[in-house]
């Protein structure tokens, strides 16, 4: 098929070779771009950033669905149906990271808190992880108190070798599973406007509401029921500047969903549904005409 890439005013980003999970991201906006699924204005996020990771056109089956049941026919014509668009959380396995938030330590009160960045998904995170009781899971395993947050900063310049070695060692790693984090990494994708996310090893599926109705058509099954156990991974986080984070985990098993949108054929089917619906894409309309 040719690519539908030339209808589109936005630069293709630039690849980032130093990271996996963006180099997929721009790999299947690359990808449904040349099928012309992408809306128009919307680029991935850059490597740090935040956001969408990907917005896709696609048919609403529910709503087709729903229309077709009304009017008692079998089929409609070309250009009546329906489409939407809607956000996708892209990761590469299950061992990702799904959520995470900076960690500080209050001296005062002697126990370990949320901290971040004010946006509106960090600040989500931060409620779903407390009412997760994550924070007493953390209070509970980490005892005695960090040498880091004596210091205005974690940069090499202003925090002391002994500080940081002296966490390292005090502060190991913990990955443990807690009951509810299945449903507050649903909850926290969904405020950030993601209703589906597509692991690449495993698949597609939606997360609290499937608006386009894929379950019924593809089989796209919901996250939380595909996940036999969540929980979440603490430690110290290196880099340029050392600090603490905690991150939501798959810690059990995943079933395989059965549609992937790495899948070309499927995206194929995608696209030729997407192309028929009355407010589809430019690209995608151009597509029609051009293929009856």
């Amino acid at each position: 098929m040719e690519s539908l890439s030339q209808y589109y005013d936005e630069e293709m980003p630039k690849p980032e070779l130093r990271n996996t999970g963006v180099l997929y991201e721009q790999y299947l906006y690359s990808l449904y771009r040349d099928k012309g699924m992408v809306p128009a204005g919307f680029t991935p996020p850059k490597m740090g950033g935040h956001g969408i990771d990907l917005k896709l056109f696609m048919k609403n089956y529910m709503v087709n669905k729903a229309v077709k049941r009304i009017a008692n026919i079998a089929t409609l014509g070309g250009g009546e149906d329906i489409g939407m668009v809607q956000g996708v959380e892209l990761k590469l396995s299950p061992e990702d990271d799904y959520g995470s938030s900076a960690l500080s330590y209050q001296y005062a009160q002697k126990k370990w808190i949320l901290t971040g960045k004010m946006t509106t998904e960090n600040v989500e995170n931060r409620k779903l992880l407390t009412a997760a009781n994550v924070m007493q899971a953390i209070n509970d395993k980490w005892k005695g108190e960090p040498k880091r947050f004596r210091y205005k900063s974690g940069t090499p310049t202003t925090l002391p070798k002994e500080a940081k070695e002296h966490d390292i060692a005090k502060f190991p790693e913990v990955v443990m599973p807690i009951n509810g984090i299945a449903s507050a990494c649903a909850n926290y994708y969904t405020a950030k406007e993601c209703n589906y996310i597509n692991i690449s090893s495993h698949g597609l599926y939606y997360f609290n509401k499937d608006p386009l109705g894929l379950s019924g058509t593809y089989g796209v099954r919901r996250f939380a029921s595909s996940v036999s156990e969540m929980g979440v991974r603490f430690r110290p986080k290196m880099g340029g500047s050392f600090g603490f984070s905690v991150a939501m985990k798959i810690t059990g098993n995943v079933t395989a969903s059965p549609v992937n949108l790495n899948d070309k054929v499927f995206a194929n089917e995608l696209r030729d549904d997407a192309m028929m619906c009355r407010n589809t894409t430019y690209a995608l309309s151009q597509y029609r005409k051009r293929n009856g």
